[in-house]
């Protein structure tokens, strides 16, 4: 009766622990975002495991961030004209401590986190060919010959509110008009971080101006990238992946819901053109 007894608790708790098991696979599957949009451009094919607000509330464990390197390119034949509304060179102060750290897993920017309209690719499309000195960008030759007459500006890899991740298959320049953008959507934001507990947060820009070289391979490395001419072929896009905390003392909530509002009054007020995808926030000027 006693062995009976004992066989019977011994089940009892493998249900437990398969109970248990069961529960927290569940939630490691919650954490991953699951699918990419019509571009893959999120982080370039690569994926990362981060925080949205929601999963962060629950005490979701934090993954490694990959640090950001700044890919350099020989310089140009020549200055950027004064024409140009932004001198490539002007990095401006370094602010302190929003790149990504060790063992601090970012808040994710995308169509599961953010709420903003979808405006259809076709709209991206004919924006980013009708921008002041838009070319399609077929090889890294045209890619330095627009650079040195002042068509592309070359990106910090660290401004005001944001920072340049890693760059596996885009390049570190986007038309002026395009930086304008970012540098003006992450100044608001830097502002809305300033003074608050979040302050430190930055934000992460995982993909810019790409090559048609380029695109092809992040095409054969990601069947769901965009096959034919992306508008990051022009220089005139830009994907947001992350928000980056300094600590863990700094939540999700507030710093993704400073930069939703952000974007929201940016596309309200015709200033751009938003595509939520599975990853990112992919975003083209809808000004010039």
């Amino acid at each position: 009766m006693q062995k009976q007894k004992q066989k019977r608790l011994r089940w009892d708790r493998i249900a437990l622990v398969g109970g248990v098991a069961l529960v927290a696979a569940y939630g490691l599957a919650a954490v991953v975002p699951d699918g990419q949009d019509y571009d893959g451009s999120d982080s370039e094919g690569r994926v990362a495991t981060v925080l949205s607000p929601e999963l962060e509330a629950s005490g979701s464990a934090a993954v490694p961030a990959e640090p950001v390197t700044e890919k350099v390119l020989p310089a140009p034949a020549k200055e950027i004209p004064a024409r140009a509304k932004v001198e490539a060179a002007s990095v401006g102060p370094v602010p302190s401590g929003p790149l990504p750290r060790k063992g601090i897993a970012p808040c994710s920017c995308s169509k599961y986190t953010m709420k903003l309209a979808r405006n259809p690719y076709t709209q991206h499309q004919k924006r980013a060919r009708s921008l002041p000195g838009s070319f399609f960008v077929k090889n890294e030759s045209e890619l330095q010959a627009g650079f040195g007459r002042g068509d592309l500006v070359r990106v910090p890899t660290v401004g005001n509110g944001y920072h340049l991740d890693r760059l596996t298959h885009s390049e570190p320049f986007l038309l002026p008009s395009a930086f304008n953008v970012l540098e003006d959507m992450a100044s608001r934001f830097q502002q809305a971080m300033e003074g608050t507990t979040d302050e430190g947060a930055s934000i992460r820009i995982t993909s810019l101006t790409r090559t048609q070289t380029q695109q092809r391979k992040l095409r054969r490395r990601n069947a769901n990238a965009f096959n034919g001419q992306s508008t990051h072929n022009y220089g005139a896009s830009f994907d947001v992946a992350f928000i980056d905390r300094p600590d863990e003392s700094v939540k999700c909530g507030g710093p993704s819901w400073a930069l939703q509002s952000i974007l929201q009054d940016m596309q309200k007020n015709g200033e751009i053109l938003v595509i939520p995808e599975g990853n990112c926030m992919h975003i083209t000027p809808r000004k010039s």
